[in-house]
């Protein structure tokens, strides 16, 4: 299942880089949460396939597989014998990966994922001509505010899987409703600051979830830095993970609305506007495990910024991260423990933003 891989080019040091920065085996309070969570999780997860029944007879048995599968690695990873190396999130989460591909269930929230895109593209006209009636500082705002808004949409986390198994997220109203600023981790007044000067030459936007997070939340962000001069890269997972977009879905989602937005529409056809797989199967990502595609591309383009967006890729992976260009990290927090990690609760926001050179005082 795994396809070669090369580090991310723009990763500042990668000899010492870590996908993730707690090690549950030196943590045994998140190490307890992490287990309980993954294993609850897992019901969900069985459920979910049970009632889509997407193979007939054998479902039930797939499902078996599965359980079993993943319970028998979270019973390996809970003895004594796993604690003398080191455990990372990531690391679940791949276990978890295995036991789908083992009982050849590779898409547990298809469903819901057509359900949600096919709901946020109802709204994206109203999104876009809001924010393009705007000026543009508050524009600015704006888009980072959809982000926050769009990625509330995560069937990996325990506090909205419940929420939106069979319900479509009220964007609009999630917005309304954003925790105010001063945010837990609030980097926007040196964003928008940097903003004022040159646009970055290229962007490279790690999108997360299907729904409402792209649509109308990464999309529009990419469609703000098309309207500034800076090329984008889309890049999303390869294969499914949870509620992931995934690259072949994105590139769909993207024709369809490239259909009716002229900005998406000109910048494909001029070549600004590019999608390509992240080489990635995970709501995590290793940057030591990149595709070829992407590594090539971002060199390619002179990448200037990098953008991760999402629990999984901006805080519980690469949070500590440092590029050689300027780096935004941007997700709401649906997990209390990993809220905690940062002194926050559920539902906080972070946007974190790191000017290249600026962790070496430069």
């Amino acid at each position: 299942m795994s396809e070669p891989s090369t580090p991310f080019p723009l990763l500042a040091e990668p000899e010492g880089y870590v996908s993730c920065e707690h090690d549950l085996n030196r943590m045994d309070d998140l190490r307890a949460y992490a287990l309980d969570l993954f294993g609850r999780h897992l019901d969900t997860m069985a459920d979910e396939v049970q009632n889509r029944n997407p193979f007939g007879a054998e479902t039930a048995e797939r499902v078996g597989i599965m359980t079993r599968r993943f319970r028998e690695a979270l019973d390996v990873v809970e003895s004594d014998t796993a604690r003398r190396g080191r455990l990372h999130i990531i690391d679940i989460c791949a276990m978890r990966e295995d036991a789908l591909r083992a009982a050849g269930i590779d898409d547990v929230y298809k469903d819901a994922k057509e359900r949600e895109n096919r709901a946020a593209i109802e709204l994206y006209d109203r999104v876009v001509s809001d924010l393009d009636a705007m000026s543009p500082p508050k524009r600015a705002h704006a888009v980072i505010q959809g982000i926050f808004a769009g990625n509330i949409f995560d069937l990996g986390a325990t506090e909205t899987v419940e929420r939106f198994r069979e319900t479509s997220v009220d964007f609009l109203e999630v917005r309304r409703q954003l925790r105010p600023r001063p945010w837990l981790v609030d980097d926007l007044d040196g964003w928008l600051r940097r903003r004022e000067g040159p646009p970055h030459r290229s962007a490279v936007l790690f999108v997360d979830n299907a729904g409402t997070d792209v649509i109308l939340g990464m999309i529009p962000f990419a469609r703000q830095l098309l309207r500034d001069g800076t090329d984008v890269l889309l890049t999303a997972n390869t294969t499914p993970s949870l509620n992931d977009v995934t690259h072949d879905e994105l590139a769909a989602l993207v024709d369809e609305l490239a259909g009716r937005d002229v900005i998406l529409a000109d910048a494909l056809a001029d070549g600004r506007l590019e999608l390509v797989p992240s080489g990635n199967g995970l709501p995590l990502i290793d940057l030591t495990l990149t595709g070829f595609e992407l590594a090539e591309a971002v060199t390619r383009r002179r990448v200037d910024l990098v953008v991760l967006e999402g629990m999984g890729r901006a805080v519980e992976s690469n949070f500590q991260a440092t590029f050689t260009c300027d780096a935004l990290k941007i997700a709401m927090l649906k997990d209390a423990g990993i809220a905690k990690l940062l002194d926050g609760v559920t539902y906080d926001l972070v946007l974190r933003f790191d000017e290249a050179g600026a962790a070496e005082g430069e």
